[in-house]
């Protein structure tokens, strides 16, 4: 029995291959039997960061090296009703944190070695058929097409992150605990790809005369989008990089009562928290095999005007990718654009990025860098940011 053991394991681990299917497709994968199999894949961005007027005393630019992810990813495949995937990250590890003095003066940075590794993704997915699968866990929330974006296929150097506004204590990274019903359903020209979830989303919290979510609601958040063309994954992409034609057009909505709130902390008014997106995603090859990527999206917040997040929000991107190598990979020139129109006076945030992206290896190998133009209420400060990718 042993040495029969030997003759499956080895040639097995000796086989890894490239898992397409995979959440990062990029995956070692290994074949447990005709049904199963498991496979591991290792995500690594390394940023650098220049900020204008960064100094101490308000001048020159302030530099600044550090982790923006590191990320370990594994699923597999029970048999062909069940899979799973499971991601830990460890993000912006040394990157600086401001030293104050009593009086809270800004006096010096220090690396930051607070970051931890954390469990970011946890689900079991049931998949009765292709327009009926059920996903159990810690889930990305369907909301937007920018949110429901891997981190590991984004088109710009990083996610339009001034857009997002769930709820201070309703999610984790943008997910939440709970479960889902999704699927694609084929249409005569297209396909139609849905999914809505209850999840915990924000707890019950007593403040000073009113409960946050006193009666332990659940909170309701789905999407539904039709694709012209080629379908999506369970995680989207922000660039299929020339190996798909996408022309999307999609809707999302999030609901808990009485979950949004003046404070998190301590809050004195609660209200129902609601929200709802519209955005499009055109990710085209033309004739010339150059690819064409453009997305845009409007958000509305609701809170009932008791916090800052209580606004709209606009963000669009643009990118061309070149598709022959120049020297060792392709040119894609980025642009992308966020705004947030909060009904709190003094919290509105503008920004204009100017980049592009050279890739080596598609996600594999890549590397990024942007120039952020900073027009918001808080800062006025602009960046220059360079990024290298690898995933394996």
């Amino acid at each position: 029995m042993r040495k029969k053991a030997w003759k499956i394991v080895v040639p097995s681990l000796l086989t890894a291959s490239l898992l397409l299917n995979s959440p990062s497709e990029a995956a070692a994968k290994f074949k447990i039997n005709d049904e199963s199999n498991v496979w591991i894949s290792f995500l690594l961005q390394l940023r650098g960061e220049w900020l204008e007027d960064g100094q101490i005393d308000g001048s020159g630019w302030k530099s600044d090296f550090y982790i923006r992810r590191a990320r370990i990813l594994f699923g597999g495949k029970i048999n062909r009703y069940v899979d799973f995937f499971v991601e830990t990250d460890n993000p912006n590890m040394g990157k600086d944190t401001a030293i104050k003095d009593n009086a809270g003066n800004t006096i010096g940075y220090k690396s930051s070695t607070e970051s931890r590794t954390f469990i970011q993704d946890a689900w079991v997915r049931l998949t009765f058929s292709k327009a009926f699968k059920v996903v159990f866990g810690q889930i990305l929330l369907p909301f937007s097409h920018n949110n429901a974006t891997g981190a590991t296929s984004l088109l710009g150097l990083d996610y339009n992150l001034s857009v997002v506004k769930f709820p201070q204590t309703g999610h984790f990274v943008w997910r939440d605990y709970g479960a889902e019903v999704m699927g694609l359903v084929s249409l005569p020209a297209g396909s139609l790809d849905y999914r809505v979830g209850i999840f915990d989303g924000v707890e019950t919290l007593k403040g000073t005369g009113v409960t946050i979510n006193g009666d332990d609601n659940y909170r309701l958040t789905g999407r539904i989008q039709y694709n012209l063309f080629d379908s999506e994954g369970f995680y989207y992409k922000g660039t299929y990089l020339g190996k798909k034609k996408i022309v999307s057009i999609g809707a999302g909505f999030d609901y808990q009562k009485d979950a949004a709130a003046d404070s998190y902390d301590s809050p004195t008014k609660v209200d129902d928290y609601k929200a709802w997106t519209v955005d499009l995603f055109v990710d085209y090859p033309l004739e010339n095999s150059d690819v064409v990527t453009f997305e845009a999206g409007y958000i509305n917040y609701d809170y009932g005007n008791l916090n800052s997040s209580d606004g709209k929000a606009v963000y669009a991107q643009f990118g061309y990718l070149f598709n022959k190598n120049i020297g060792i990979g392709k040119v894609e020139p980025v642009l992308r654009y966020q705004n947030f129109d909060s009904s709190i006076s003094g919290n509105d945030t503008t920004e204009y990025y100017i980049g592009f992206a050279y890739w080596i290896d598609g996600f594999r190998a890549n590397i990024k860098a942007e120039y952020k133009i900073n027009e918001s209420d808080a800062s006025k400060q602009d960046a220059v940011y360079l990024q290298t990718q690898i995933l394996f």
